[in-house]
């Protein structure tokens, strides 16, 4: 998570809890009784009970759950809550008392007498006893504590989660940018092994096979570094390669490819096509035998690519390690990364023929 990011989602929850108090503030003002005034000792009155929950949540939300609860010293958790509790109860209890003298002592109330003419107060402005009053601040209490540790512990639940999400998008980073970096060495491996083929065969082939070495690495430089290019130019680039690939073949190898000229608008990972086009020109052709290679990429209605390649099949012997079959292993790797659950490869063979179908969902 970008801090921009962080900065927002602080200021959230700083907005949420300003909001709550707000409320909290108000709810004497009004849910009170229209039909008796609200004097400013009623309304700090009622303010008390709140203003101490206030006090054991923000504690245990702000401190004690961070430093004691999520690094597991419980103990010490559990005794520091039951010292917060005992001072909040009793000062709690020590004002509740004195606003409740206070506003005894201000009302005008009617002289009552009991049997033998002695002066005593209305029950119902004694209020509960104090056993009472402090047995429910602390069963309050520990629901408040509850609802700290179930935000605290949501909240550093969705951070862990941010910081796992930005460890794993680190690491497909790292991973898809290896995985480029040996694409790119195999790649020219393959290509300068053609351009010196063709230097003892035509040399002015050759300077044509590097004019077109110059396209295809401008691309690999400039453009295959982001994580996704526009199809038009990775269609330009197959059309390179194609072109360069088809330099070194001799007449007995049929070369057709079909893809499509209007490709705006869509973006695809780079160099994704490659590597089975590599394949088809090492596995593919003969140097004396009939040789076909058919390739054809398409758009669906369904906003997929689909890529089929075809051609003849004569197998590379086992000493024969130019490539190693690294193209291939590297374009599962970053289909399963790049497009995971968004893509098919269907591979099929027999004696005569090997074909390839690609599909990957835009």
């Amino acid at each position: 998570m970008t801090s921009r990011q962080n900065h927002t989602r602080r200021n959230i929850e700083i907005g949420l809890h300003i909001l709550i108090w707000v409320l909290i503030f108000n709810i004497p003002l009004l849910s009170g009784n229209h039909n008796l005034p609200i004097t400013f000792d009623s309304y700090i009155r009622s303010l008390i009970l709140p203003f101490f929950f206030g006090i054991v949540f923000y504690t245990n939300y702000l401190f004690l759950i961070p430093r004691l609860l999520l690094p597991k010293k419980l103990v010490v958790f559990f005794v520091a809550n039951i010292v917060l509790y005992s001072t909040s109860g009793a000062v709690m209890e020590f004002t509740r008392t004195f606003f409740h003298s206070r506003s005894s002592t201000n009302l005008s109330i009617p002289h009552m007498r009991d049997a033998h003419g002695n002066i005593v107060k209305p029950l119902h402005h004694l209020g509960p006893p104090a056993s009472d009053m402090i047995m429910r601040a602390l069963i309050a209490f520990t629901m408040t504590t509850g609802i700290a540790v179930a935000i605290r512990t949501t909240k550093q639940w969705f951070i862990s989660e941010d910081v796992r999400k930005d460890l794993e998008r680190e690491h497909l980073k790292s991973e898809l940018a290896n995985l480029k970096n040996q694409l790119n060495p195999h790649f020219f491996f393959n290509t300068l092994n053609n351009i010196y083929g063709l230097i003892i065969q035509n040399q002015e082939k050759a300077q044509e096979a590097v004019l077109q070495l110059s396209k295809l690495m401008r691309y690999l430089i400039y453009d295959s570094n982001e994580k996704y290019v526009s199809l038009t130019k990775e269609i330009e680039f197959m059309h390179h390669y194609i072109d360069l690939m088809k330099l070194r073949v001799t007449n007995n190898v049929k070369v057709t490819y079909a893809f499509p000229k209007e490709t705006s608008g869509y973006t695809i990972a780079p160099l994704l096509f490659i590597s089975l086009i590599e394949n088809s020109f090492k596995h593919g052709i003969s140097a004396d035998k009939p040789s076909e290679i058919h390739m054809d990429l398409k758009i669906t209605t369904e906003k997929e690519v689909v890529f089929s390649i075809k051609n003849t099949s004569f197998p590379k012997k086992d000493n024969d390690r130019s490539g190693s079959g690294i193209g291939l292993e590297n374009l599962k790797k970053r289909l399963n990364l790049l497009y995971a659950n968004k893509h098919s490869i269907d591979v099929t063979s027999d004696a005569d023929y090997y074909s390839t179908i690609l599909t990957v969902k835009l």
